[in-house]
């Protein structure tokens, strides 16, 4: 069957995140609600996904997959089509063909994530469902320290939901993470890994910024690892800030047609 892969651009603040749930607004229920009547003779099967966001988590690139019975012909065409019939808050920005072995979550290898934050003593018009806003000093040089410490692969089980970590392997490899400053008022941490947690970016965030805050004056990223401990981490940020921006496949580099778009 012909494989197709999309690249979705969605804004999580009018979504129950990515999953299909019942009685509920989700990004995957709309973009294969579209497919449904774009392609009534030729059904189209479950979309898979690089990343299942949760409830007011947003997308940049998000990478999905569906197969079909008989090939796509125009896919200008299909683009224009998903456009018009999902909302408003979902742009489908590509399409691709891949080979039938590729699925958009088993055969990720890399997943990245923005963190924005608004860094001043007055509220924005703008970052209402967009970022977060930190109205209290910062030490940014201390957060840079911090960075360093967290990339490689180490057992980040302090940085995840409890709940969600009962049995689970811990065991993840951060990539890289910086620190960018956009402009004096605008900072975002940007993180790739192999994988990541429940909550683990909004997590580490919060902990950046509780240890740049001062929370803490004998404690650092590297000692709420070696704890083990999510009670000994920072606070877990709201979804606002947060943004899925990019997904790796070493063995396909036909996704990297897909992101021939401008992204931040």
């Amino acid at each position: 069957m012909p494989n197709y892969a999309l690249l979705v651009e969605y804004d999580g603040t009018y979504f129950y995140g990515w999953q299909k749930q019942k009685d509920l607004p989700t990004v995957q229920f709309s973009i294969e609600s579209a497919l449904e009547i774009i392609l009534r003779r030729n059904p189209a099967s479950r979309l898979s996904v690089a990343g299942r966001t949760d409830t007011g988590v947003h997308a940049l690139g998000m990478v999905c997959n569906f197969k079909t019975e008989f090939p796509i012909p125009n896919f200008h065409k299909l683009l224009v089509s998903l456009n018009a019939l999902t909302p408003k808050a979902v742009s489908i920005k590509n399409v691709v063909e891949v080979p039938p072995e590729f699925h958009a979550r088993f055969s990720c290898t890399g997943r990245e994530y923005i963190y924005k934050l608004y860094y001043s003593k007055y509220e924005s018009s703008f970052i209402e469902g967009r970022a977060y806003w930190v109205k209290h000093h910062i030490d940014w040089d201390l957060v840079q320290k911090q960075l360093d410490v967290l990339v490689g692969e180490k057992d980040f089980r302090s940085l995840a939901k409890a709940k969600s970590m009962s049995g689970k392997r811990s065991i993840r490899e951060i990539l890289a993470i910086n620190l960018e400053q956009l402009t004096p008022d605008w900072y975002q941490i940007r993180i790739r890994a192999n994988g990541f947690m429940h909550n683990m970016v909004r997590i580490t965030v919060g902990t950046l910024l509780d240890i740049g805050k001062g929370r803490w004056e004998s404690r650092s990223i590297d000692s709420i690892l070696e704890e083990k401990n999510r009670s000994r981490a920072g606070m877990t940020l709201p979804p606002d800030g947060l943004y899925f921006v990019r997904a790796y496949y070493e063995d396909h580099p036909e996704i990297h047609e897909l992101y021939k778009i401008s992204l931040p």
